[in-house]
């Protein structure tokens, strides 16, 4: 999933390409700049067992030096999560999105790193 939501973000926000990170940025990485981690699983089930649909949670955080750089980054990562339901994704097409949920959009000044850091907090379902 992560390949292919990395796929998706810079097709339509090409400034993205070689700036989205798991879990953290490299030291020194300029800005704006994608860090993404995965804060939730799961697989669903019924009786006959497990479907191999999924539920992932991820929290995007867009860093950037100037709140407007971050905030303008941010809404349009926000507008391409919410492009996807019902499309398939991914270089090769292959995953199905049948829905994303945005959870919450925050932001915070990181005082070490000097950045602005947008939220984002969604689940995607396919």
């Amino acid at each position: 999933m992560e390949s292919a939501l990395r796929y998706e973000l810079v097709q339509v926000i090409p400034e993205l390409k070689g700036n989205i990170y798991p879990t953290n940025a490299p030291e020194g990485a300029k800005g704006p700049y994608l860090v993404y981690t995965r804060i939730n699983t799961r697989r669903l089930k019924t009786f006959e067992g497990y479907t191999g649909n999924q539920e992932l949670s991820y929290m995007f955080s867009i860093m950037a030096k100037r709140y407007a750089d971050m905030k303008s980054m941010r809404d349009k990562v926000e507008q391409a999560l919410l492009s996807l339901p019902k499309k398939y994704i991914g270089a090769d097409n292959s995953i199905f999105v049948e829905d994303i949920d945005i959870n919450n959009v925050t932001e915070q000044y990181e005082h070490e790193l000097k950045v602005n850091r947008g939220i984002i907090d969604f689940t995607i379902y396919f």
